[in-house]
């Protein structure tokens, strides 16, 4: 558990820009979100597309969502999914290609404790389901759900042609539910056409299984030139012990799903994991995320695309004070192309609020940017601090352990609006409210990595990595499939604004010359500063709401506004503009 004093923490800080940048959280009324995931909508509108899961109070029931939310972080639609008469289809990862949306997870179509991996596809425009299948990998009476879902237009048969179509990657257990010490659990990667219909599947494990521990999983794909990489577990053993363990798997295949190289390993004392990878063209090197459980922390592998050798540069992070950070998704860097970002969630996080009352949040989402070359820490790791204590008992719960065993949702994505005019990270996390229920939180921060509610920044201590291998086989298997009804019904939700009472604190130390007072303001707010000429005032949305002078007077009335959040921006005779955050009561 972490202890961290809020005092004047930036907040209120200027911000340079505000288009595209908020924080709203989202839901319904005696719902619990899980499972969240973003990806970006491709048709030129800058929405994006978040799935989850919402669960009833006894986390026994639950409901497929997937919002359409625009880039000022309203929601354009929102619907649930079942498939009658299964009793659950749960959604584990959505892929955007144009105007439809695929998501992947697991259905139950032969009722509980049967468990079939699924791909439905799903207008980005009305939300409707045009197509719709399941896949039981290997054979029946194996359970198998879909982790990670990609969309590819590589070449799948060898023939020399482009087969636009779909990649998911999972796992098959003898287990019902996960568990890392079921008899068998085994990863696997299905390649689909664009009707959904499979080309070839491929399992994955260790070359010397075991009866005793055997828990393989494919969790991440990304593509590369020449084939897939394929985050995710294999157990292993240390030479000359018997002492397995949940080791990273680094393994490549081309794109007929055969065996291009294996670079898997073992690093920590009991429990690792591989949740993402960027592959960086220039350099035809592919940047490996990973979480280990003896450093409670993350760390890059840098692999090189061709051979699989592990670059002497690899590295991971510790910070000894306060543990529990770890990564969950790896991106370029919007600011700098020499750098990368890595996103995720802290375990556990306490803090003073300001009124002095103590706050608990789980699941706060983290951003730290890195070079490339060395992994050293650019600037500061910002963390954004949202209440929020994990729903238990799930299989999928984050911090039912140390970290997560398993599932690492792309909780976050790089994102630059169509024209070019702004490029910001988007993230989904979680708020606890006052009435107990899970709300979604989404929000945006700038190049600077800066957002508009409360958050702290920390420095790691970079580390190089030190390792073992061990390694990982494939091999074709057979599968069953066949289409399954989804049926789409919508969702009414309630939106708001982040409202942390922090943020009713002036920040004096933004380096601004320019003072708004009071704020929270509730008839007028005064405006301090030298040769100032005129403001503009915005709400979340960023649509114009007020505007004028400020040559005669400092004081602006907003008797005529709603309660909330709103970016005022202040021009001064030499055309410098500075953007304030301002509430309304």
């Amino acid at each position: 558990m972490k202890t961290t004093i809020l005092l004047l923490l930036i907040a209120c800080i200027s911000i340079s820009n505000t288009f595209g940048q908020f924080q709203k959280n989202i839901g319904p009324a005696n719902r619990y979100y899980h499972d969240l995931n973003v990806d970006g909508i491709n048709d030129l509108l800058n929405d994006f597309a978040v799935a989850g899961n919402l669960f009833d109070a006894n986390f026994t029931n639950q409901l497929m969502t997937l919002h359409r939310i625009n880039q000022a972080g309203s929601v354009v639609w929102s619907n649930t999914y079942n498939s009658p008469p299964s009793p659950t289809i749960r959604v584990l990862d959505i892929v955007n290609h144009v105007d439809e949306i695929y998501a992947t997870g697991y259905i139950e179509i032969n009722g509980p404790g049967t468990r079939s991996a699924f791909i439905v596809e799903i207008n980005a425009v009305t939300g409707a389901v045009n197509n719709s299948f399941f896949y039981d990998i290997f054979t029946p009476p194996f359970n198998s759900l879909g982790f990670k879902i990609i969309y590819t237009d590589s070449d799948a048969d060898g023939d020399g042609v482009q087969d636009p179509g779909l990649v998911i990657a999972g796992y098959y257990s003898s287990c019902t539910t996960t568990n890392p010490n079921c008899a068998q659990n085994t990863g696997f990667v299905l390649r689909t056409d664009l009707a959904l219909v499979p080309i070839w599947n491929f399992d994955l494990e260790n070359a010397n299984i075991s009866i005793n521990f055997d828990y393989d999983f494919i969790n991440g794909i990304i593509e590369t030139p020449t084939g897939f990489f394929l985050t995710g577990s294999v157990n292993g053993n240390i030479p000359g012990t018997t002492f397995e363990q949940q080791g990273v798997l680094a393994h490549k295949i081309d794109f007929l799903g055969t065996t291009v190289w294996d670079s898997s390993y073992l690093f920590g004392n009991f429990r690792d994991v591989s949740v993402d990878a960027f592959y960086d063209a220039a350099s035809q090197q592919i940047y490996m995320l990973s979480n280990y459980s003896q450093t409670h922390y993350f760390g890059v592998t840098l692999l090189n695309d061709i051979t699989g050798t592990i670059n002497p540069s690899s590295w991971y992070v510790t910070d000894l004070v306060d543990l529990n950070r770890y990564g969950f998704k790896i991106m370029q860097s919007i600011s700098n192309p020499n750098n990368l970002v890595v996103a995720g969630y802290d375990r556990d996080q306490n803090w003073t609020n300001a009124s002095s009352n103590p706050v608990f949040g789980q699941s706060n989402i983290f951003i730290y940017e890195f070079d490339k070359t060395t992994g050293i820490q650019v600037g500061n790791t910002f963390q954004y601090l949202v209440p929020h204590t994990e729903h238990a008992p799930d299989e999928f719960n984050f911090w039912s352990g140390q970290q997560p065993l398993i599932y690492y949702p792309d909780m976050s994505l790089d994102y630059t609006l169509s024209d070019g005019s702004a490029s910001h990270y988007y993230n989904v996390g979680y708020r606890t409210d006052t009435s107990g229920d899970t709300r979604l939180e989404f929000l945006s921060v700038n190049v600077t990595l800066q957002n508009i509610c409360v958050h702290l920044n920390t420095t790691f201590t970079l580390n190089p990595l030190v390792f073992t291998p061990i390694f990982t086989t494939t091999r074709l298997i057979p599968f069953v499939f066949g289409p399954i009804p989804v049926i789409a019904t919508p969702l009414s939700v309630l939106e708001d604004i982040c409202n942390d009472t922090i943020l009713a604190i002036l920040d004096q130390d933004s380096g601004s010359k320019i003072k708004l007072f009071p704020n929270p303001a509730l008839e007028m707010v005064n405006i301090f500063g030298e040769n100032l000429i005129k403001y503009n005032l915005f709400d979340t949305n960023g649509r114009l709401v007020l505007h004028g002078s400020l040559r005669d007077t400092n004081t602006i009335h907003l008797d005529n506004l709603k309660t909330g959040l709103y970016f005022i921006e202040v021009w001064d005779v030499d055309a410098n503009k500075q953007t304030f955050k301002l509430i309304k009561k």
